[in-house]
Order: structure tokens, then sequence, then C-alpha cells
């Protein structure tokens, strides 16, 4: 990643700094989902919701206003919706449901303009040879929200990641939704190639392109 580009695990790892753990945690699918287990460390029951193995994509944004709806205002947590740029626009019309109700979510489009996890098993082992995971035909995330009357933020830089986080936290009149530009081409690890035993975790990058998982096409 280029020095002071945005990367998901820094935001993440930021909203769970300024939240000081406690939130109502929701993801999508992808690497944005590995990522969230690994940097919001859940320490209560409950607190994260996410489709686990079962890959459903859109689950995100659905199921925080699910949270909001369900959840005691005697709690009074902020609910955090990490969702990714594919992901999220399988359901994003969904964002009508939350303005209409004024849930005070706040919803982190983690976008890396690729659908991350399947260009990265393309990177590892098809030697980059990329299809159909780039996103370059997505939309301005802010004035998508903006057309929903949603109150919306970007981030673009490290830098900016704690500033914002923060204006969003403190925004609770309703929805808001923050568009995270981040690194195209990072990956996730430590991850286990399809087939293959958990002593085969890898837990960085390879040096030369792997064979194709066991089982693939």
């Amino acid at each position: 990643p280029k020095q002071g580009g945005l990367r998901m695990q820094h935001i993440i790892s930021t909203v769970y700094e300024l939240t000081k753990g406690k939130a109502i945690v929701t993801t999508d699918v992808g690497q944005h989902q590995m990522w969230v287990a690994q940097f919001y460390k859940a320490d209560y029951p409950r607190q994260f919701i996410s489709s686990g193995g079962a890959g459903t994509m859109g689950f995100g944004l659905p199921s925080a206003i699910g949270a909001a709806i369900g959840v005691s205002s005697e709690l009074n947590w902020p609910i955090c919706c990490f969702a990714g740029d594919g992901g999220f626009q399988m359901t994003e019309f969904e964002l009508s449901t939350a303005a209409l109700h004024k849930l005070p979510i706040k919803i982190f489009v983690m976008d890396n303009k690729y659908l991350g996890m399947v260009r990265q098993w393309q990177d590892m082992f098809y030697g980059k040879r990329y299809s159909s995971v780039s996103m370059e035909g997505n939309p301005d995330f802010v004035k998508l929200a903006e057309a929903y009357g949603i109150r919306a933020f970007r981030i673009k830089r490290s830098a900016d990641a704690e500033r914002i986080i923060q204006k969003a936290l403190e925004y609770n009149e309703g929805p808001v939704l923050i568009h995270c530009e981040c690194e195209e081409e990072d990956n996730v690890f430590p991850m286990i190639p399809a087939g293959a035993p958990l002593t085969a975790m890898m837990t960085e990058p390879p040096k030369g392109q792997l064979e194709k998982p066991t089982g693939s096409t």
C-alpha cells in the first residue's frame, strides 16, 4: 500500500478506539469482514453481527437497520455497519428505510473499487489475471447518500480518519454514511486456500504465484 493511503484496518481500529469497544457492529461479506473480525475486538455477547461463512453479500446494511430497531435504547451504543462497495450496492436501496425511520446507524462503505476477496484469490492463484472483479463503475457514495437525504462524509487519507469518524459518531439525528476510499490492492491474512488443511494457513504474501486451490475450476 502507498504511504499515507487509507487502509480498511485503520478505519476499523479507529472506530474501535473511538467507541471504546462499545458498539453493535454489522458486516457485509469480503475482506472488510475478515478485518472487522480482527480489528474490532468484540468483548460482549451479541455485539458482532455477520453472516459468517454463509457469505451473504448485502447483509451489512439491513442487519444494521434490524439492530437499530431491535436494540434497547437503554444500551445507548452506536450501531456501525461495515460494508464493501460491492456488497453494499446489493441492498443500498434500504437507505430509504434508514432515512424514513431516522435510524442513527453509521454506514462505513469500504470502497477499494474491487470485489476484494475474489481479486485477492485471482492475484494469488491466477497470476493477477483479473476477471469480473473491477468496480470502476461505482457511484459517488456521498452523493448517493445525500440523494436519500442522508448525511455523508468522505475519507481519502489516513490522516483525516479520526477527525471524520468522530464527527460521524457524534451525529445521531439519523443515518450517516462514511465513504472510505481505501487502498485498491490490499490483501487480508491469515487465509487458508480452498481445500487445504489448517497447517497450510498463509500469514503473509507468497513469494511467487501459487497453484490454484484444490477443487477450483
